[in-house]
């Protein structure tokens, strides 16, 4: 059997085919921890991450990429309203209050906690199941033997 090397030619009238040059914008959409903090930096005046009204709480955060329309966390929560940014950042364990006059609000804690909303993975499947397979006491509890078709 005669084995005829076959070279491949291709035609003169052809486009030639260029690579397409690799994207630099893939990362450029996905909001990071450090150029938020840097904005949180370069916003405050003072230490850097603490500020002491609302209304400066809410012109610093809505800088912020994480909470940009292209982020998870916007899908997730909306602000809209004052009174919205206001209890989500209240149940960001980001204010301490003394006397309820007086508050003062940590944002690098509340940056990590909009991070971790907007990042975080669940708990497994695996915990929850075994979670709902004790008792409050800690004992296993007895299931029921399966149907059989």
């Amino acid at each position: 059997m005669t084995v005829a090397a076959v070279s491949p030619s291709i035609p003169s009238s052809s486009p030639t085919i260029e690579r397409r040059p690799r994207s630099r914008s893939f990362g450029a959409g996905t909001p990071t921890f450090s150029s938020d903090l840097a904005k949180l930096k370069a916003a405050c005046s003072n230490d850097g991450s603490t500020v002491y009204t609302y209304s400066e709480a809410i012109a610093i955060a809505s800088s912020f990429d994480v909470l940009g329309s292209n982020s998870p966390l916007s899908r997730k929560l909306k602000l809209e309203t004052e009174g919205e940014w206001i209890n989500f950042i209240n149940n960001s364990g980001a204010v301490v209050s003394d006397d309820g006059k007086l508050i003062s609000i940590h944002f690098e804690k509340f940056l990590r906690h909009c991070f971790d909303i907007a990042y975080k993975m669940p708990a497994s499947p695996s915990t929850k199941t075994l979670r709902s397979a004790l008792n409050g006491d800690g004992s296993a509890r007895v299931s029921p033997t399966p149907l059989q078709i």
